[in-house]
């Protein structure tokens, strides 16, 4: 019984993520522009979860001086995300996706580590957890 409902949790969050790269609102932060330089960029996530694995897209720029970002897939598209925050090093994304009239939130972490962003992903009030390394993706 645990492991359907497992399994149910991940089908659920890789609806999400769908659904989320599916659904794009428009809109930017409220965080300046300058407390973000070592996110700035287009960035490549690759992650395992229990329905396989799949490599999502994360873009970080300036739009008038404060930060806005997508998340989503290259085949799917990019949902923008408009509650970006800072805290210490990390920046915190948290965004809301419909997935069959339920709700489902999904929040990043992102921390710089070298050359690289270490990504924590949670969804669905940390029922599905996932950690990846983002990289720099080629211009």
């Amino acid at each position: 019984m645990r492991i359907a409902s497992i399994q149910a949790r991940s089908m659920a969050l890789c609806a999400a993520l769908v659904a989320a790269v599916a659904s794009p609102a428009s809109a930017q932060s409220q965080l300046d522009t300058s407390q973000a330089q070592a996110f700035l960029g287009n960035w490549t996530l690759p992650l395992t979860t229990d329905m396989g694995a799949m490599s999502m897209e994360i873009k970080i720029v300036d739009q008038g001086g404060k930060v806005a970002a997508s998340f989503g897939t290259a085949d799917l598209g990019l949902q923008d995300v408009s509650d970006i925050t800072r805290a210490g090093e990390a920046m915190h994304m948290s965004f809301f996706v419909d997935v069959q009239g339920q709700s489902i939130d999904i929040a990043l972490v992102l921390t710089p580590d070298g050359d690289g962003l270490n990504v924590d992903l949670a969804a669905m009030g940390g029922s599905f957890l996932a950690t990846g390394r983002a990289t720099r993706a080629a211009s």
